[in-house]
């Protein structure tokens, strides 16, 4: 077989998580390569991110451009590709064999790599509806608590009605002028001290049995949303004016590749990990955004951080000894 690069780690996905896993990665001196296929992954939603350490305001692409300028000064390889397939797999080299995994890509590319770290995140869902690629990131967003404070004042459309839906309805009712929520059943499904909250303030209006339809704008930036009310007795389709619409209705984890190896996920498809990072699966680890919730809270911070962590457990592994504490030039043994 005409494997094209055999290495210590790949490293699948090339948003946060992965970037991250590789700038360590360079650091412990392993041989590894990023395969994703949307670099920056979903750092490309968000036009302006307010919480993540020493950038006050900084934009999703410019955050992904800074992380890839890392990555290459460390002499990381990324490669802008689709993985297929994972395998066991097993090399000969200089009479020693080495167990690990192959990964295909689309481009029909294969590489060798004793450790895995999986990094795809999660692809916020879509309502799949007229206006929404038209205005996205101009009205249109994905995630309330990564944008701008520019809605003070304003009135915010937020469709969904589990934990991020009404998470986000308290966060932006600090500074909207009026917040609507649509949701398609009959109650909120968040916890109870959300849902306490969503009573409890005013300015927030929830619209239950409620199918958002198309949104609107002005070929610039949104202006209204059109929807119907199931039960509704009038039966007409409607139309809310508003000037933004957050899309709250949770991610699909990547984890369709690991299903075959046998991967263990949680109910919600999440993989399940130790403290570590590792899955059950030998040689295989897990960071971002598809690791089970209690580890992930699906933000650039945590992603970054669980990044971290997968590379120096994939060094442990590899190396048979604990990783060292990287502080500027120096290694520091522990």
């Amino acid at each position: 077989m005409d494997i094209s690069e055999i290495l210590d780690l790949i490293i699948i996905g090339s948003g946060p998580a992965g970037l991250t896993s590789s700038i360590y990665a360079s650091c412990f001196h392993l041989k590894h390569t990023v395969i994703g296929e949307h670099l920056g992954g979903q750092l490309q939603y968000a036009p302006h991110i307010l919480n993540y350490p020493g950038f006050p305001d900084i934009s999703g692409r410019e955050l992904t451009e800074r992380m890839v300028e890392q990555v290459n000064k460390r002499e990381g390889k990324i490669i802008t590709d689709r993985v297929n397939k994972i395998s066991n797999y097993q090399i000969i080299i200089d009479n020693i064999q080495l167990k690990g995994y192959l990964a295909e890509t689309q481009t029909g590319n294969k590489y060798f790599g004793r450790a895995i770290i999986l990094a795809t995140g999660t692809e916020r869902r879509k309502l799949n509806i007229p206006g929404e690629v038209e205005y996205t990131a101009k009205g249109v967003h994905y995630c309330a608590t990564c944008e701008q404070f520019d809605y003070e004042g304003k009135t915010c459309v937020i469709v969904g009605g589990a934990n991020s839906a009404v998470q986000a309805a308290v966060e932006l009712a600090q500074a909207a002028g009026k917040v609507y929520i649509m949701y398609r059943g009959d109650q909120l499904r968040g916890d109870p001290i959300w849902i306490e909250q969503i009573e409890r303030i005013k300015k927030i209006e929830v619209f239950y049995k409620t199918e958002v339809l198309e949104i609107l704008g002005d070929g610039n930036s949104v202006n209204g949303v059109k929807f119907k009310i199931r039960d509704d007795s009038s039966r007409g389709i409607k139309i809310l004016n508003t000037d933004k619409v957050f899309i709250e209705i949770g991610g699909i984890p990547g984890t369709s590749l690991v299903i075959p190896l046998g991967v263990t996920m949680d109910k919600g498809g999440y993989i399940i990990v130790d403290d570590t990072l590792a899955t059950n699966i030998s040689g295989i680890f897990a960071a971002g955004d598809l690791v089970s919730y209690g580890l992930s809270i699906e933000q650039i911070s945590s992603a970054v951080g669980l990044g971290a962590r997968a590379a120096a457990s994939a060094f442990a592994y590899l190396k048979q000894k604990k990783a060292p504490i990287l502080w500027g030039q120096s290694h520091i043994k522990r």
